[in-house]
């Protein structure tokens, strides 16, 4: 077995699974990899194993998107012992101030696309959980509906923890719990909600077109993509 500290390795493609009994593992160079804590690295759903072999192979995706999900499962192994209660406090702490219910009034074209893209969001989450949200132009801090939160609350408490620990990367690329609970209802997809998070950033770009937010943009569409992918093996 072999201990490596993970910001040193470059070479994603030597890493694969080995199994031993009915458990999985991560292997790099055909030893159990453990992670800086000294725990093996446990595939906890078997499904995720042969798109994690297609992103370790595939050259065309950065070394930075591929090591994301050996990260993905590397802290998912140290958090093996906690329970689902650690994830769903996070998820609510978002949701009361989400990303959604804050929205510019200027300029008047962003404005407009904000609330378009976010209000159908709402919508969708409302529908399928019979909820409502206040909604403001302020940045003071908003008291939502005890019930709302807790229609959501209920839902989470009731994933896999394993589905919740990708989750909270969506979680925390995006800033929305509700977009996230979308994305793993697959009532939106990937570009969806990269479109609905960055609206104000993809908005400017296209105006002031700096290569470097470009970039930056890409990056996050392809790391929430593969969050997004990951979440429908599990």
């Amino acid at each position: 077995m072999n201990k490596l500290s993970f910001n040193k390795i470059n070479a994603v493609d030597k890493f694969d699974f080995i199994q031993d009994g009915s458990d999985w593992f991560l292997t790099f160079q055909d030893k159990i990899f453990l992670t800086p804590n000294g725990n093996k690295v446990f595939i906890p759903n078997k499904n995720i194993i042969n798109f994690a072999r297609l992103q370790f192979r595939d050259h065309k995706i950065a070394i930075e998107i591929s090591s994301k999900l050996i990260e993905i499962l590397m802290k998912f192994a140290d958090k093996s012992y906690e329970g689902k209660g650690i994830y769903v406090d996070e998820f609510i702490k978002y949701l009361e101030t989400d990303l959604l219910f804050y929205r510019v009034i200027s300029p008047n074209n962003l404005a407009k696309s904000q609330t378009v893209k976010w209000n159908h969001l709402i919508n969708l989450i409302d529908s399928t959980f019979k909820t409502s949200w206040n909604i403001s132009t302020c940045v003071m801090p908003l008291e939502q509906e005890h019930k709302s939160v807790q229609e959501i609350k209920g839902y989470l408490i009731g994933l896999d923890k394993f589905k919740l620990h990708v989750m909270s990367y969506i979680l925390k690329a995006t800033g929305s719990c509700i977009v996230t609970v979308l994305c793993n209802l697959k009532k939106i997809d990937a570009m969806e909600a990269w479109e609905a998070v960055y609206v104000e950033e993809i908005w400017y770009n296209n105006i002031y077109n700096d290569p470097e937010k470009d970039k930056e943009l890409n990056s996050k569409m392809s790391e929430i993509d593969l969050y997004f992918n990951l979440l429908s093996y599990i």
